[in-house]
């Protein structure tokens, strides 16, 4: 038995020994996730290094955040002995959230130190739970909510730095701390009207490093702007992208470049490498992009022609080359308007293969970015008369593509041959359940936003 960082001398916790090969667990009884340091000593979540020898704690790299798109906004936990799903083995509960309006561009879920950000349309408010067990049942715990005054869309997904969550709002940038839920607005940016920050709707940040530094890049009316998570400096590179016209998607980060398409058919591409930030456009009237990502040095994103005809293409953010991969249909997309809808999404991947539907959901296109061919399509089997794969509500984990729908759950085993399983998540309740963005994998759990719940597929060791 071993004493829980967040409990006093008195109260014991069962937490793994100092000599298992376990660098975090969860407490059930404090409902909380501990990390241990280099000499087997636990410490809370939030804490960066061992409260008692003072090293640094040994975390999962890019533990900060998980999401559905390891890519774009945030990264998912490293794979490691406890960052396995088991999904022979899941046991389903469902919190109460309250009901998501849909129709706007929300934010998808986010996991952080232990912490579940869910998006709370009708309130216009981020709203962040804790995981909490007691003996009887699981559930999720209200700690605290980020207010906006502005309707909430993808461009408010919050961005994790040193125990704070940065969004962009209009005026400027709002800070809020992941251990009380203070929130102030930063507006007095250097060398940035504040003024003339104005979110994107559909236009997540990024976050990545600039010249050693920490830097939120994002796209705003003017431009794209460029903020340092540290000493709150920024620089707005203006572009005709992010006119009132256009439709710029969440940046990729691909080595030193950031590449924004936008569904106008316009591609932005920005050396960072170079002193002047070096630019390279591309336009193309004909055709509307998805949202990119970056895969072995590629940058990929579907298109779709004005015509109905849609494709894989590949970016070369070095040669400024765009080159069509993969063709995706055999017939043409006649509700355009509703195919566009899903372009806020980058294609799926597993950071090696590339993974879209047919129209229908009928088809898994693959693209092999290693040898850079297409793999040959896969059929998904029905579940009675309706197909079940839909990449932009799916995520990719230990090989195994998991696609949430109003019909449950599909599990498509990648291989030679795909095999599937599907797994209900109604639960009893008497609404079928709505899901409305990528699940995202925290450890060895499973989340799914629904509209009216939210589903953790958990697997009990």
């Amino acid at each position: 038995m071993k004493v829980c960082p967040y409990k006093n001398d008195i109260a014991k916790c069962s937490l793994p020994s100092t000599d298992a090969d376990v660098t975090m667990t969860f407490c059930k009884q404090c409902s909380q996730f501990a990390f241990r340091c280099a000499d087997g000593r636990w410490n809370r979540a939030y804490a960066r290094y061992c409260t008692d020898c003072r090293q640094e704690l040994k975390k999962p790299a890019q533990w900060d955040m998980a999401s559905g798109n390891p890519q774009r906004t945030a990264t998912l936990p490293e794979k490691s002995s406890g960052d396995t799903l088991n999904y022979s083995e899941f046991v389903t509960w469902v919190a109460n959230i309250p009901e998501i309006q849909t129709g706007d561009n929300l934010p998808g879920l986010l996991a952080i130190d232990g912490l579940i950000v869910v998006p709370n349309s009708r309130e216009k408010k981020l709203d962040v739970y804790s995981i909490a067990y007691d003996s009887v049942q699981r559930n999720l715990n209200l700690k605290w909510s980020i207010p906006f005054s502005d309707k909430l869309t993808y461009g408010s997904t919050p961005i994790y730095h040193g125990l704070h969550l940065y969004t962009v709002v209009s005026g400027g940038i709002q800070k809020t701390s992941v251990i009380d839920g203070r929130t102030n607005l930063i507006n007095n940016i250097n060398r940035v009207d504040a003024s003339q920050i104005k979110p994107l709707h559909g236009c997540a940040p990024l976050k990545c490093r600039v010249n050693e530094k920490d830097v939120m890049v994002v796209g705003v009316k003017r431009g794209m702007l460029f903020f340092d998570l540290a000493k709150y400096n920024g620089l707005i590179i203006g572009h005709d992208l992010f006119g009132e016209k256009s439709e710029p998607m969440s940046p990729t980060l691909c080595g030193q470049y950031i590449v924004f398409t936008s569904k106008q058919g316009g591609i932005f591409s920005l050396n960072m490498g170079t002193s002047s930030f070096k630019k390279r456009d591309l336009f193309d009237e004909n055709r509307s992009f998805s949202a990119p990502v970056s895969v072995n040095g590629m940058v990929y994103f579907e298109s779709i022609s004005n015509s109905g005809h849609r494709s894989l293409e590949r970016f070369d953010p070095n040669s400024g080359k765009l080159t069509k991969v993969m063709d995706l249909d055999h017939v043409r997309e006649h509700n355009i308007e509703n195919r566009l809808s899903l372009f806020l999404h980058p294609p799926l991947t597993d950071g090696k293969q590339l993974f879209l539907s047919d129209i229908s959901g009928q088809v898994v296109y693959t693209y092999d970015t290693d040898r850079g061919v297409p793999l040959p399509n896969k059929n998904v089997p029905k579940n009675g008369n309706q197909y079940l794969f839909a990449p932009h509500q799916s995520i990719v984990v230990n090989n195994r593509i998991y696609s949430a729908h109003s019909y449950g759950l599909t599990i498509l085993a990648l291989g030679q041959n795909i095999t599937d399983q599907h797994q209900t998540l109604a639960m009893g309740w008497q609404k079928v359940p709505s899901p409305i963005a990528s699940p995202i994998q925290y450890g060895d759990k499973l989340f799914i936003l629904c509209k009216d719940r939210l589903i953790c597929r958990d697997y009990e060791h």
